[in-house]
């Protein structure tokens, strides 16, 4: 039943295609059909690997600091910054965790990509993570798989998409003073196209080197938050 309903949805969005179809359309159109052959040949002509060209970038951002705050407050506090109000349009955030729409050739439109934060309590996407050992004071970033340009790994001169979760780690270093690292969980660039989904191409990733821009970032938007007006400004790649 489940999959008559997909090939009658797929065979009606098909039937409203128009001259000019995508190789992904006409993918979809040979699977429809029956074409094994023609949807691999489709596919097996879009499959691509694009060269990863990082820019030079020798003095990297050190994402650590340490705040005269306890530790459980510093945590509620940080977990609290991480709602729409404080993250919308932040100019710290804003600057480096952004997307334009793929047909938005022009950029009119940047869209904000938010984060959620999790703890040991609350975890869903970290919940992986929070079965490691001291990870107790710690607190998982996610969002929710959004990828953004990367600052730092390029190819043919156009920026990868990069995507990570992030490890906000917090130290108590005495009773009331907490020191605080970030850290990227699994960096991965995209970088090209492994093959076809029904619903679009699936991206190549690969696994690259923590950036420290995206971490150092999230730390200048913690401290701002915080009054803490004493860290250095974000450094970023020469061009090559």
């Amino acid at each position: 039943m489940t999959k008559s309903i997909a090939i009658i949805a797929l065979t009606l969005i098909l039937a409203n295609l128009s001259y000019g179809q995508s190789d992904h359309e006409k993918y979809i159109q040979a699977l429809v059909n029956g074409d094994i052959q023609l949807a691999e040949k489709i596919e097996k002509r879009n499959i691509t690997t694009e060269s990863i060209a990082p820019k030079t970038f020798s003095s990297r951002n050190k994402p650590e600091q340490t705040f005269h705050i306890k530790i459980q407050s510093l945590k509620d506090t940080i977990v609290s910054l991480f709602n729409f109000k404080n993250q919308f349009q932040n100019k710290y955030l804003n600057r480096v965790f952004y997307y334009y729409s793929e047909n938005d050739r022009e950029k009119h439109h940047k869209h904000d990509i938010f984060f959620n934060a999790e703890t040991v309590k609350d975890s869903l996407f970290g919940s992986e993570y929070f079965r490691k050992p001291e990870t107790t004071n710690d607190i998982y970033l996610h969002t929710f798989g959004e990828s953004w340009p990367s600052k730092l790994y390029f190819s043919k001169g156009k920026p990868l998409r990069f995507t990570t979760a992030f490890i906000i780690k917090l130290t108590e270093t005495d009773s009331n003073t907490t020191k605080i690292s970030i850290s990227a969980e699994n960096p991965t660039v995209f970088n090209g196209i492994i093959g076809f989904g029904v619903h679009a191409p699936i991206a190549r990733e690969t696994k690259v080197d923590p950036s420290t821009i995206e971490e150092y970032t999230l730390l200048l938007f913690i401290a701002d938050k915080l009054g803490e007006k004493s860290l250095q400004p974000l450094l970023l790649p020469k061009d090559n």
